[in-house]
């Protein structure tokens, strides 16, 4: 989005490349100038705004693949209408995400209520059936049988109960309707009156077999087909 540069005093900013703007690696920093000059004397050369802007970024070795990756990023950013034109479709795809959770009857539940005003655009998180392992198994399966990958991750935290859907600039917003549509057609597959919300017995096993279908499919031809989202990093 855009930012306020003076309105909001911003004297640094670090914006993690990973994803939206280029390849993970390199973090881009914007400095106010008039706090250039003020480092302590023992700061390393490479943490010292003041000494890669005389040198012109180049005062260390580089990672040169992955600035380049920034540059033809940012490229393509302009010639698709600038950081406003991004900001509208963040905002159209995560509504258009939100909307099919919080129409949903309580099926698909996100931990950030709307009235927070704290939802992200990026990364929205969601449980299937409240968490229901079976269930949660098994959309995860049929997602991958339409091409949709990656919602959930394995973090050094270990498995959350919540699903992720990652919208970067690489997913367009069609592909969020394919994922979005999906959701709606399982929703109405599987929702039904708490009274009788029961698993039917031996689907833990079912939706296990199917994994390990998933995996053998993997490994006879190789990466499920990229589609909705790409497999994350744990970042």
């Amino acid at each position: 989005k855009p930012i306020g540069w003076r309105e909001s005093n911003v004297g640094v900013l670090f914006a993690c490349a990973s994803k939206n703007i280029g390849h993970p690696g390199v973090t881009l920093v914007v400095v106010r100038k008039d706090l250039l000059g003020r480092a302590n004397p023992f700061t390393p050369g490479f943490l010292n705004y003041e000494t890669n802007i005389l040198a012109d970024n180049v005062w260390n070795t580089i990672p040169t693949f992955n600035v380049d990756v920034v540059g033809i990023m940012m490229g393509w950013i302009l010639d698709n209408g600038g950081v406003d034109a991004m900001e509208r479709m963040s905002v159209a795809k995560s509504e258009r995400m939100y909307d099919a959770i919080d129409d949903s009857g309580g099926f698909y539940v996100t931990p950030v209520n709307r009235e927070s005003g704290y939802r992200s655009r990026m990364n929205v998180p969601f449980r299937v059936a409240d968490g229901d392992e079976a269930l949660t198994d098994l959309f995860l399966v049929e997602c991958w049988e339409r091409g949709i990958v990656g919602l959930r991750t394995i973090t050094p935290f270990g498995k959350s109960m919540n699903l992720r859907a990652s919208l970067y600039h690489g997913v367009s917003y069609e592909e969020v309707m394919v994922l979005t549509g999906f959701m709606r057609e399982f929703a109405a597959r599987h929702s039904v009156p708490k009274a009788q919300a029961e698993v039917p017995e031996g689907i833990g096993a079912s939706m296990i077999n199917k994994g390990m279908g998933m995996n053998k499919s993997i490994a006879e031809h190789g990466s499920p087909p990229p589609f909705v989202s790409r497999p994350q990093s744990s970042s």
